[in-house]
Parts: structure tokens; sequence; C-alpha cells
């Protein structure tokens, strides 16, 4: 069928290559038909797989290595909105994605859940059919659980609604993103609450005495910490207090004041409206770092992010 206006989300269970290759191919030959702009973020044995069965087709799919598309749900979430925005320009009414998530370690499983369910609200009015594959092999069976409470159907090679579907919200409050981990006192503790320039110096002595002098990922460490920063500044109360760890490559910073903090879990998902001037630290901050919580504790707002070096 001819795409709609609006967000069609999919989760495709499968258990061997033949049920991929057999939901997947139709999918997308109906797709090149309708002149829909396609794109497959998928493993790369499951390219191999869709390439030698779409034959002189696949020429017109974008293949993307999954492993190097889903890096954190921010970058990726991004990257599917550049897809789409440059597919329009290019005159397509509608575009089909197969997206094939890399899970990566059981600890990182809500993260990706919970990107999952983003998706409905972050591309409801795109014209777009996303397809999430889910490989019943090597998947555990509460990740297959979770498809199906994220995507509002199957897709088996038919749709069929899901009974166990939960709204983007409902979700996101059910499935907490877990906290970057910390091990023993922190190594900087610092009063924040006159300004972000005594934290940028602060946090930059501690880079270049870590070895990250001259690194990228140090300046996107900065950079997130100065928008959390501020954010805190402006939108907290009482004390603003920034700590940081540093261990085993990885610099993890926690920003915490007494303000009521975000109640919109959805933001960090969502690109900021381009005639905003604010609201877009949080997402700033997502883009950059490798994993970022927000919770209240103890009528305190936390937020605790982390970068790790590159190896």
């Amino acid at each position: 069928m001819p795409l709609s206006a609006t967000l069609t989300h999919d989760a495709m269970l499968y258990g061997s290559d033949d049920e991929f290759v057999s939901a997947l191919v139709p999918f997308a030959r109906e797709g090149l038909k309708h002149d829909e702009a396609l794109v497959a973020a998928v493993t790369a044995a499951n390219i191999a797989l869709l390439r030698d069965a779409l034959g002189a087709d696949a020429a017109a799919v974008t293949f993307i290595d999954r492993d190097e598309w889903y890096k954190r749900p921010a970058t990726t979430v991004g990257g599917w909105q550049r897809l789409l925005t440059d597919a329009l320009a290019r005159g397509h009414k509608s575009v089909r994605l197969i997206g094939e998530v890399a899970f990566g370690p059981r600890r990182e499983h809500p993260t990706w859940t919970r990107y999952e369910a983003a998706l409905n609200d972050v591309f409801a009015q795109a014209p777009a059919w996303i397809v999430c594959p889910y490989d019943s092999r090597a998947l555990p069976p509460s990740l297959l659980d979770d498809a199906r409470r994220t995507h509002p159907a199957t897709f088996h090679p038919r749709r069929c609604p899901s009974e166990q579907y939960l709204e983007p919200e409902q979700f996101l409050h059910s499935v907490a993103e877990p906290m970057p981990p910390i091990s023993g006192p922190p190594v900087l503790s610092l009063d924040v609450a006159e300004g972000v320039a005594a934290a940028r110096h602060a946090v930059s002595e501690l880079l270049v005495a870590a070895g990250w002098a001259g690194l990228e990922r140090g300046d996107d460490l900065i950079l997130a910490m100065c928008e959390i920063v501020t954010n805190s500044i402006r939108h907290g109360r009482g004390r603003r207090e920034l700590r940081v760890w540093a261990q085993d490559g990885t610099v993890t910073c926690e920003v915490s004041d007494e303000g009521a903090g975000v109640t919109d879990p959805l933001i960090g998902y969502r690109p900021p409206a381009q005639d905003l001037t604010g609201g877009r630290g949080l997402w700033i901050a997502q883009q950059l770092c490798d994993a970022l919580t927000v919770i209240r504790r103890d009528a305190t707002t936390v937020v605790r992010f982390a970068v790790t070096r590159p190896a």
C-alpha cells in the first residue's frame, strides 16, 4: 500500500534469513513502485541478503551499517531527520525506513527501547513507514516483548495491531533511563550557581590532567557540561552543584539543583523548533554525550552524563 501522510511504525520479529527476506523485499519493492525513498539500516549480513534478493532494485536503496548508525539515540533521531528532509527535498512524497536497532549490552536495552517509543512522537507527522526488524534468534524475550509495547503494529509480513502497545509518554514513564555508572568519590565538586565560567575552567584542567588535551570528545564534554549547567542556573533553584568522576577513559559529570526538573519525558528526543531560542541545551547535550539521564531524587533534580574517549 502507498504510504499515509503520517508515521507508520511497525516491529518485525523474524527467526530466519528467509523470514527476513520474504517480509522486507516486497515491502521495499512496493515502496520503490510508489517512488518512495528507501533506507535500510541493518546488520552487514542483512544488507547482503537484501542486496542479493533485490537485484537491480538494490541500486535505489540507501544502505547503512546499523553498527555505525545506532550509536546514541539522539544522534540516530537526528540522522533519520536529515535523511527524511533530504528525501523530501529530492521530490519523494514519502520514505520507507528499515531500522534494525543495535541494542548492545543488556544494560543499554532500556536506552534503546525508550528510543523506539520516542520515535512514535518525534516522527508522528512524518510521511514515513518505519519497520524495525527484531531477530528472535539473537535477542532476549524481554526485548521482543518491548517491541510489541513500543510499536503500534507488528509486520510479519501483514500488519497487525499490537495489543500491548503503550503511548510514548506512558512507556517512557514506566521504563527508566539507566544512570551512567560512577565509582568512588568525585574528583571535582563545585558550586556553579554563580555561572558556568568556573566550571568550564575546572573541567578543562581536569581533562588536560587526564590526558584528554586536544581531543574532540573532550570539547564535546565541555560543551555538554556548559549547556547543562546553564540550564540549571536558568531553570533550577537552590544550590547548583557540579560533580565529576574520571575513570577508565570515561568522564562522568553530574549537575544537581533543587528545581522541579524536566516534566516532559520526550525532551531531549525531539529536535527543538527552529523558531525557539530556548530549549536547545538538553538536545545539544544528548547529541554529544555517550549517556545522559535526568532523574528526580529526594526533591533534587539530577542530570548525569558521560563521555568516553576514543580507544
